[in-house]
């Protein structure tokens, strides 16, 4: 299978996001002195999570757009969706009980993670200029 260029650079920004967010986080954490390297591989560890659910679903839309029955494609998509929110919750739920078994990750920066692509998505308008130029308010 091929990977689209739009595929390539949409993840490619979201891994930007995801990065500059679990910046963010440990920065939280040294602030609050809760800071540790648990703190740093969970935030890997979720981050890594969310950008491979976010792939998928950018390889599932690629996938999809050559789907030429709508009814087929939308069935394409909810399966997707509902196979991505299984393997997701599996491997958080994973990463969860490393969290509290053996206390390489933190369990917080995992699930912190998983929100991230949707803040990026809500915040990408403001920063992306391409997005900007669509809305008409490109400076």
């Amino acid at each position: 299978m091929n990977v689209d260029k739009v595929v390539k650079k949409e993840t490619l920004n979201m891994a930007v996001g995801i990065l500059v967010f679990s910046v963010i986080t440990q920065i939280f954490f040294l602030i609050f002195g809760k800071f540790d390297l648990s703190v740093l591989f969970g935030s890997v560890y979720g981050g890594a999570v969310a950008l491979l659910n976010f792939f998928l679903m950018g390889l599932t839309i690629q996938n999809i757009t050559k789907t030429e029955d709508q009814n087929m494609a939308k069935k394409k998509m909810q399966l997707s969706y509902s196979l991505r929110q299984l393997v997701l919750m599996l491997l958080v739920g994973a990463g969860m009980y490393i969290a509290i078994n053996y206390k390489i990750f933190h369990w917080l920066p995992i699930l912190i993670a998983i929100i991230y692509p949707r803040l990026i998505i809500m915040f990408s308008k403001y920063f992306r200029k391409d997005l900007r130029s669509e809305r008409g308010d490109a400076a």
